[in-house]
């Protein structure tokens, strides 16, 4: 009797200390996200009226918010609602929580908008974090979708991208990822087309023929989960969205073209 008091005690005591720990952490991650809310309300206090401090808040906020994310592996549990609803950042979770995507406008591009991402991932009880590092000239992106999809009993991660380069031109894009040991590879050829194998699939349109759309961020690329199916739409000539869609099916190892599809699906 004597041991068994004892042993309950210590896993109450135990289970009291871990809940208590986890309310702090919460608690501390609201606080931050509630700083990084004023800095982003500061910043967009200046678009369209002073360059300059729009360079220096969007600077601090990226290095700010980097480091925090780097720093504390439970924000990748944290839902950022604050953040996500005043429209500063987009944090897109995989639906089995181990991958997760932060992105956001830096303001900096004019018509052409230059995103800025973080990659956050859960592996073998430990949570990473990267930072692409982008060549000269390229605005990012940022994500709107991952969609979770396992193939021969493997998880992959298909993250729905989008860019802006003017009023105009635009590109969805649809990149296939995985965790290989505690690594998040960025390189996994999972789109067999009838000519080669992509990592990606990129679709370059002109926003107006979609403007009209009522969904934001717009839903081009979509995936049916049931049929493991990836729809993607035909771009016609000048570049209008088309409502033809090529449709890419789960076979063996990869997503291969199965032929193109007429007519808007519901």
């Amino acid at each position: 009797m004597t041991s068994c008091y004892r042993s309950n005690t210590f896993l109450f005591v135990l289970t009291v200390f871990t809940c208590s720990n986890a309310f702090s952490q919460t608690n501390d991650i609201a606080a931050q996200e509630n700083k990084f809310v004023k800095l982003c309300s500061k910043l967009n206090s200046f678009i369209q009226a002073d360059n300059d401090s729009v360079v220096f808040y969007t600077d601090k906020f990226e290095t700010e918010f980097t480091r925090f994310i780097k720093n504390k592996p439970a924000t990748l549990n944290y839902p950022f609602k604050v953040l996500v609803d005043s429209n500063f950042c987009d944090v897109i979770t995989s639906t089995d929580g181990n991958f997760r995507i932060y992105s956001w406008d830096s303001w900096r591009g004019g018509t052409m908008h230059i995103f800025k991402t973080v990659y956050q991932w859960k592996s073998n009880g430990k949570v990473f974090t990267k930072v692409p590092k982008y060549e000269e000239g390229d605005a990012g992106s940022f994500c709107s979708k991952i969609f979770t999809v396992n193939i021969n009993d493997k998880p992959y991660y298909l993250a729905v991208t989008n860019g802006i380069f003017s009023t105009k031109d635009a590109i969805q894009s649809i990149s296939a990822y995985s965790i290989e040991g505690n690594k998040l590879v960025d390189t996994v050829r999972l789109f067999k087309t009838k000519t080669k194998i992509l990592n990606s699939i990129d679709v370059e349109f002109d926003f107006f023929s979609v403007a009209d759309r009522p969904e934001r961020p717009l839903e081009l690329i979509t995936f049916d989960d049931k049929m493991k199916i990836i729809y993607i739409p035909v771009i016609g000539n000048k570049g209008q969205v088309t409502k033809k869609s090529i449709l890419y099916q789960v076979k063996g190892s990869y997503f291969e073209y199965i032929g193109i599809e007429s007519g808007k699906r519901k």
